[in-house]
C-alpha cells in the first residue's frame, strides 16, 4: 500500500492523500483511487511536498530547489549571502569580524562604525581591566632582596613601598649604597 499526494496545479495545495495498491495501478486508473481526478488541474507526487512547483523542462510535479524558494519569497537568504541570478546559485561570504553588516544591495560586508567603536571600547575597558589585574598582582607580592647569598623577603604593600625609612633600612641591614637584586615572588615561589 502506497500513500499518493494529490495537488490542484492552480494553487499547489495538497487536497488529497488517497492510499493505492501500486503507483502503476493510480497512474493507470485514477478515477478509480480519487473520483474528483482531473488530469488538467491536478498532478499527484510519491512524497508529501513542502514546496511544490512543476518542473517547465518535463512538466512533473517536484520540491522545490532552494534558488525557486528565494524567488518565490518561500525562503530569505541570511546575512552574507546573495542569489547568483547568471549561475542561479547561493553565493556565500564569510563574515570577516563582529562589526560588519550585510549590504544586501551591493553584497558585501561594511563595517559599522557603531559597532566598530563599541568593540574598541569593550577591547579597552578588557585591556585595563587586565592591566590592573596585573598589577595588583604584582604589587602584592613579596619583595625578595638577595645579598651575598642572603634572602631577605619584605611584604610588598603601598605603604612598604613608599616609605623611605624601608628602603634606607634595606640598604642599612645589607650593608651597601645601592641595592642589588630585587625580585617579585608570587604564591607558587615563582618570580
Amino acid at each position: 500500500m502506497t500513500v499518493i499526494y494529490i495537488y490542484l496545479i492552480a494553487t499547489m495545495e495538497c487536497i488529497a492523500k488517497p492510499v493505492v495498491t501500486t503507483v502503476g495501478e493510480f497512474k493507470e486508473n485514477p478515477i478509480l483511487f480519487y473520483p474528483d481526478w482531473n488530469d488538467e488541474t491536478m498532478k499527484f507526487s510519491e512524497t508529501l511536498l513542502n514546496n511544490p512547483i512543476i518542473d517547465s523542462k518535463n512538466g512533473e510535479l517536484r520540491e522545490m530547489a532552494e534558488v525557486e524558494k528565494i524567488k518565490a519569497g518561500k525562503r530569505v537568504l541570511d546575512d552574507g549571502s546573495y542569489l547568483d541570478e547568471v549561475n542561479e546559485t547561493i553565493v556565500t561570504i564569510a563574515k570577516p569580524n563582529e562589526w560588519s553588516v550585510w549590504d544586501k544591495d551591493s553584497h558585501t560586508w561594511k563595517v559599522d562604525n557603531d559597532l566598530l567603536n563599541k568593540k574598541l571600547k569593550e577591547l579597552r575597558e578588557k585591556a585595563l581591566k587586565d592591566l590592573a589585574e596585573a598589577k595588583s598582582s604584582f604589587l602584592n607580592q613579596p619583595l625578595e632582596i638577595e645579598k651575598d647569598s642572603k634572602k631577605y623577603t619584605f611584604e610588598n604593600n603601598e605603604k612598604n613601598r613608599n616609605s623611605l625609612s624601608l628602603k634606607m633600612s634595606l640598604m642599612w641591614t645589607l650593608e651597601q649604597e645601592k641595592i642589588e637584586k630585587v625580585k617579585v615572588l608570587n604564591d607558587k615561589k615563582m618570580v
